[in-house]
Parts: C-alpha cells; structure tokens; sequence
C-alpha cells in the first residue's frame, strides 16, 4: 500500500504538526531569503537556521525579530521563541562536469616515506583512513618537490 510522504509525517507527528508545516512550507515562509539558508534543526521552540554567507548571518540575527513572527504569523501560534545562526555550506545540487583535460597530467615520481611515518601509518588500523593518510603524505611530498 502507498502512502503519501505528507500522510506518513503526520502520523508520526501527531502532536508536532506546526513542525510538518514548517518544514514543507519553508521556503513559501522565507520567500526571497530562502536562497540564503535553510533550516536546519527544529529544537522544541529554537530554530536551528543554516547560513550560507557569514554576511548574511548579521543581516538575518538583526531580522530574527521579524523571522520570528513572519514564521509564527503563518503558523498560526507563537511556536519559534528563538532562532539560532550558524554557517552552513550550500548543497551542490548540480551534477559535476568531467573537467576537460587540456594538459597530459605528468606521471608523478614515486615517493619513499621516511620510517616515522610509515611507522605511523602502520599503526592506524582502519584500511579507509590508512589510504586517506598515505594520499596526503604523498602529495604534502610532491609539493615539497614541486616548490
């Protein structure tokens, strides 16, 4: 049987409905200012609120006042008592484009780490964060040789 997203969210949130509201009328709430942040946390009355420009988080805490009722006007109730600012990054929702290769990439020298920190890599246990570590060993190492 196939429910739709908005029936499923209120039946979990039976008693948290201005939140469900909140959410999927977000951006119709912020209008204009939707492109400059998004919510991030509803936290019983406190808005958790993502910036995407640190200028922007000034000119949003001297609106948070007016946020604050724009939200709760549509609402219905005074639910959102504080808005709290924090720096976000923007979602890249464009797909990625194979950059063109214009030059012919130099096959790099092969580099020998020193004891130290082939010592130190032996000692990390998780294979993922061991080929991370050795990935910038190296190209820390073919920068040195760059410069």
């Amino acid at each position: 049987m196939v429910r739709s997203l908005e029936t499923l969210l209120h039946g979990v949130f039976k008693n948290e409905n201005w939140k469900v509201k909140l959410l999927s009328e977000w951006e119709t709430i912020t209008g204009n200012l939707a492109d400059k942040m998004r919510l991030e946390k509803i936290d019983d009355q406190t808005l958790i609120i993502g910036v995407y420009q640190s200028s922007w988080m000034h000119e949003l805490y001297l609106l948070s006042n007016v946020l604050k009722k724009t939200i709760n006007n549509h609402l219905g109730y005074d639910h959102v008592k504080h808005l709290r600012f924090k720096s976000a990054a923007k979602k890249n929702t464009e797909k990625k484009v194979a950059k063109k290769e214009t030059k012919e990439e130099k096959p790099r020298k092969q580099i020998t780490l020193s004891k130290h920190e082939q010592e130190a890599l032996g000692a990390v246990k998780d294979p993922e964060l061991k080929t991370a570590l050795h990935n910038f060993l190296s190209r820390c190492h073919h920068q040195k040789v760059a410069k």
